[in-house]
């Protein structure tokens, strides 16, 4: 029968025309009347009253004397009037409501014609709810005090979330930065398809002003079965209101070179160059009432630009060499490429030093909220995000280090891209009090973002340049950058939810429905200009010329390094694209249980369905073709096989403890399951990698001992992206391809969390809480390639880890398919995490939080936004089928966090605010390893060092060139490297392991300090407001404070050969032409020294 009863609500929510969501984004007021006789009083009425908007709310007590007034504005202040026929009315004003808490006002009401009266109030006026009945699990409020006292330069929601000590940017409690839920006024906002954990932030821009922010509150582990759509955490957002008042601000900041610092460095004393910058914000809001106490609006805008330096690096001219910014690679030869470039082939690069990137962004909000009656209210809001941003090039494909310029690279401009992201949300919302008892909550609306690449200059081939040796280190790039032609990506949202409470005594039932829908056009065309990678300028040179004398060659007279080319197998070579359509239906119930006065149970359970109503494109090749899973067991694969509908069962339970029912210690805690939705790249992925719609070659040189055994000379170098394109018969899968299949019981991301905690009232007003936190994948996402051969034997001496065939070519099991990176689910991960944390609400001006963070994070891998990527970003030992159980990229260990922001007004003209927020981390994990192909499994940069126990086990070749070195040179150098860190020292004899290095804690401290002068026109205030944020105001008062360290390189050493007997003979890396280095520098750029930034504001 309940099967039967979830079946008929699944078929009603899928004629519904909207998708749903539920998250919370009102408050509550709740209690009980009672008589001096502590008799309940059945029937006593409640009003209550938003005293900036007019709104008006009622009910009456029910059974036990208990009231529930639901869905009220966050904020306040409220007036409460409670009254019942013979005894005195009581009035409480001041009262103040808590995203997703009820204020909880008990009174006890005396006869009209006595003289005492005793009115009981918890968690009503300014002071943050710490000690309460609703918090069981593990979370954090900021309110809108807050929001406006915490530093900030960027002035986006991470300046605000940080206050979470479970925290690391965008992850929590160590799980993948995307599998977080972005709500706003509880409809979706999050970036679905996961190229960033949230909107905007490929343009560094805030997917909406904090200044239209009422609240934030961060749920790492609600017990709420409401909540949804998340593994890491729900971030859920409320937005500001008008009132019966015009209230509006107005303001502008800037920042520059001249607000930041000079020197850092160990010493603090090492001059930073910095190159010129502006960034430029200006915003206003504007709120008040269409009719009074009836009908109200609130507006928002804000932009932003900003000029930032293209990159801080220079060339090699000679004479610069002793500054920290100089690159290896010499000005002479760049500037003789790009002449060459220009004159010989019609191309402009763009410059290599000096030049800027652009940054704007705007945003718009506007909200209109309507006083239907007493028992229904309804908003609707609409916010629109438009930005880009110039970004440097991605180094995904580069055989060693990186494209874009540093120590040991240098890039051209026109290699760089340019990104938008826009979003459009119009979202309604409807809260209902249908009865006391009974209450009504509806939000609907439609999201789109907007994400597209424009390319710098004209298109043209990447060309990767690498230094002349055998040790496969990136030296010059140039042209177009590989995944930005035609990239683009739109996403629609469309959202509803409809939630029903209804209270009956002790409990408060809760059931709900929701259907999310989401589509999203994916057109991405990987290296469809063609990248060359040459082993040195001078083959490039050789290439080039031989193309200015014969342009239809068809053979290079130099052997590539690396040729890739995407090309479309469709007719006429139309651009190919993937579109996704998928869908969720959810539904819930839960019942919180007030069992005794000091104690509340809350338990339910909740039921999602994520499903697609669309398919991949079917390849009947790959049909046919055998693979294999990750340890090698024959397995098939499909590229139409999308995941298939599965219910996702989610019960939670959770609980609050009063210890003496005095509200001076708590015991909460819970359990339960949270399932959230993969970033859809993951499935787009597979969808678009099909072989029927595009093609790849993907070629490398082989080499043996260090000398070329297979050249790869057959395709010559053109200018012209369509110069090597295969012919292609449409409708017949491309002569090779790339595919990214999905495993046939892949399951969405799905995590078991517990957490047990005190809070304790000390003195002072003092709250102490200890916390412990645990997190288990029960399904997390892996990727594995189906079509790697196993490893064919084994080096031998020290390291005698498994080696592969020694190029892509010759490991695939079926030689046209490039790789066929498979999308899976696997039961790996886990968290640990302990807080200590001593908090002082708000009082008197003054608010401060200490707070401790002991994380540790353990998986087999991280997944980025493309298969292959996320595939062989993985660092092993025994090849990236079977990477090892380690510590995560989000394992983050130790963090501790303190904010303090206090206020005083003088003369009844004046006040002045201080906000000082510190932050002592781990600047997060790094694996060491070898800079090119250690193994032969034809990628680069994965491979995990071996530590060797002694020099008798290090085999060098000598170093050539215009600084050589020998081997007893390298292996002197590399014994010191060893003894200087004491991981390596400590590993001797070992490989290490994944993220086996914790890098040192960064100790940082920001300022914002505000100074208003005000004045009482009439019966409104008006306000100036000047204001200034410091980030890392330490380095202002000690240069050598607040400097991070910096690798010099995570991979000291690089293949050169493997000898007959299967030996490996390595080369040690450089930096700055010296072999005698440490693991890391202390850092000498503008993130290390104090930034400034100044404001003005004008408030009434």
């Amino acid at each position: 029968m309940r099967i039967r009863k979830i079946v008929r609500l699944i078929i009603i929510l899928l004629i519904f025309p909207f998708a749903l969501t539920a998250q919370v984004t009102t408050g509550s007021i709740s209690g009980n009347v009672k008589d001096v006789k502590e008799k309940d009083l059945v029937g006593a009425t409640i009003q209550v009253l938003h005293e900036p908007s007019g709104s008006a709310y009622g009910a009456s007590s029910g059974k036990n004397g208990v009231f529930n007034i639901p869905s009220l504005r966050v904020g306040g202040p409220y007036k409460v009037t409670i009254s019942y026929v013979g005894f005195k009315t009581e009035v409480i004003t001041d009262v103040y409501v808590q995203l997703g808490e009820a204020s909880k006002i008990n009174v006890v009401l005396t006869d009209a014609n006595a003289s005492l009266t005793e009115v009981v109030i918890t968690g009503t006026t300014r002071k943050v709810s710490l000690i309460s009945k609703d918090r069981k699990g593990t979370a954090t409020n900021i309110n809108r005090r807050l929001i406006a006292a915490l530093p900030t330069l960027s002035r986006n929601i991470t300046d605000l979330t940080k206050l979470t000590p479970q925290s690391s940017g965008t992850s929590f409690a160590g799980q993948d930065n995307r599998f977080i839920n972005l709500t706003v006024d509880g409809s979706i906002f999050n970036n679905s398809f996961g190229l960033q954990a949230l909107p905007g932030s490929q343009t560094s821009a805030s997917p909406i002003s904090i200044d239209a922010i009422e609240e934030i509150q961060v749920n790492v582990a609600p017990y709420n079965v409401k909540d949804a759509g998340f593994t890491g955490a729900s971030i859920n957002a409320v937005t500001r209101s008008g009132t019966n008042y015009f209230h509006g601000s107005a303001f502008l900041n800037n920042r520059n070179q001249g607000l930041v610092g000079t020197k850092a460095g160990a010493d603090g004393k090492t001059p930073v160059t910095i190159s010129n910058f502006d960034v430029k914000q200006f915003g206003f809001t504007l709120g008040g009432p269409i009719i009074k106490n009836k009908l109200f609006f609130f507006v928002n805008y804000e932009n932003e630009k900003r000029t930032d330096p293209g990159t801080g690096f220079e060339a090699d001219n000679g004479t610069n060499t002793g500054k920290t910014n100089v690159s290896r690679v010499k000005r002479v030869q760049l500037d003789s490429l790009q002449d060459f470039l220009k004159s010989k082939l019609g191309y402009d690069p763009g410059q290599y030093e000096g030049y800027d990137f652009i940054t704007k962004s705007y945003k718009i909000l506007a909200k209109i909220d309507w006083n239907i009656n007493t028992k229904n209210k309804f908003s609707v809001r609409f916010n629109s995000l438009r930005s880009f941003k110039n970004i440097g090039s991605s180094s995904s494909g580069v055989l060693g280090g990186s494209r874009v310029s540093n120590l040991n690279t240098m890039n051209f401009s026109n290699n760089n891209y340019e990104i938008n992201n826009d979003i459009y949300s119009l979202i309604g919302q409807l809260n209902t009090r249908i009865s006391n008892k009974m209450s009504n909550e509806f939000i609907f609306g439609w999201t789109a973002n907007r994400d597209y690449r424009a390319v710098k200059g004209k298109l043209f081939p990447l060309v990767d340049i690498l230094d002349g040796g055998n040790t496969d280190r990136n030296y010059i790039s140039f042209g177009a950058e590989p995944f930005t032609p035609n990239n683009k990506l739109f996403t629609d949202t469309w959202q509803a939810s409809d939630n029903l409470t209804l209270y009956n005594g002790n409990h408060t039932i809760s059931t709900g429905a929701n259907f999310e829908s989401f589509k999203f056009f994916n057109q991405f065309t990987p290296q469809i200009q063609g990248q060359y990678t040459f082993n040195s300028l001078t083959d490039f040179y050789t290439s080039a010329n031989a193309y200015l004398t014969d342009n239809n060659m068809s053979q290079n007279p130099v052997s590539l390094r690396r040729y890739i080319l995407g090309y479309s197998n469709l007719p006429n070579h139309d651009l190919w694209n993937a579109v996704t359509t998928a869908k969720n239906i959810g539904a819930y119930v839960q019942d919180e249980w007030q069992i005794e006065n000091n104690l509340n149970i809350t338990y339910g359970v909740r039921f999602d369905i994520p499903f697609f109503t669309s398919n991949g494109v079917n390849n009947p090749q790959v049909d046919g073709y055998n693979f294999v899973d990750e340890k090698g067991n024959p397995t098939k694969v499909s590229t139409s096989q999308l995941p298939s509908a599965k219910v996702m069962i989610n019960p939670r339970f959770g609980f609050n403890y009063d210890v003496n029912n005095d509200k001076n210690t708590q015991i909460r805690g819970g359990a339960g399951l949270f399932s959230g939705r993969p970033a859809f790249v993951f499935i787009s992925n597979a969808v678009g990698n099909n072989g029927m719609q595009a093609g790849q070659i993907s070629k490398d040189q082989v080499s043996s001992g260090g000398v070329i055994t297979t050249p790869l000379t057959a395709y010559p170098f053109s200018p012209n992206t369509d110069r090597n394109i295969p012919a292609t018969t449409p409708g017949l899968p491309a002569a090779s391809y790339n595919i990214a299949p999905v495993e046939k019981n892949f399951r969405f991301p799905q995590i078991f969390r517990t957490n047990i905690a005190v809070d304790q009232k000390l003195f002072a007003g003092i709250i102490g809480s200890a916390e412990f936190l645990f997190t288990q994948s029960l399904s997390n996402i892996f990727y594995y390639n189906a079509n790697q051969k196993p490893a064919v034997k084994a080096f031998t001496g020290a390291d005698t880890r498994p080696r592969f065939a020694g190029s892509s070519a010759a490991e695939r099991i079926n030689p046209n398919v490039n790789d066929a990176t498979v999308l899976s689910s696997r039961p790996y991960g886990a968290n640990t995490s302990v807080t200590l944390k001593i908090e002082k609400p708000f009082q008197n001006g003054l608010s401060w939080l200490l707070a401790y963070n002991f994380g540790r994070t353990k998986d087999y891998s991280s997944a980025s936004t493309i298969a292959f990527s996320s595939f062989t970003s993985t660092k092993t030992v025994n090849g990236n089928n079977l990477p090892d159980y380690s510590y995560s990229d989000n394992d983050t260990r130790h963090r501790l966090i303190g904010n303090i922001t206090y206020r005083k007004e003088i003369a009844k003209t004046a006040a002045f605010q201080i906000s000082l927020f510190g932050q002592a981390q781990s600047q997060g994990r790094f694996s060491y390893i070898y800079s090119n192909d250690m193994n032969g499994d034809g990628i680069s940069g994965n491979d995990l060092l071996y530590v060797p126990k002694d020099k008798s086990e290090m085999n060098f070749d000598p170093i050539t060139g215009s600084t050589p070195f020998t081997v007893q040179q390298q292996k002197d150098a590399f014994e010191g490297y060893i003894q200087q860190n004491a991981y390596l020292n400590n590993n001797r004899g070992k490989v290490v392991q994944r993220n086996g290095v914790l890098i040192p804690v960064l100790t940082r401290l920001d300022l914002s300090a505000i100074v208003e002068l005000f004045k009482k026109i009439g019966s409104q205030r008006h306000t100036i407001q000047f204001r200034a944020d410091i980030f890392n105001i330490g380095n202002l008062i000690n240069h050598k404070w607040g400097v991070a360290d910096v690798f010099n390189t995570p991979a000291p050493l690089a293949l050169s050969k493997v000898d007959a007997n299967g030996v490996p003979f390595f080369k040690m890396n450089t930096v700055n032409g010296s072999l005698n280095y440490t693991t890391y520098r202390k850092g000498t750029s503008i993130g290390d020294v104090w930034q400034g930034q100044l404001g003005i504001r004008y408030i009434f």
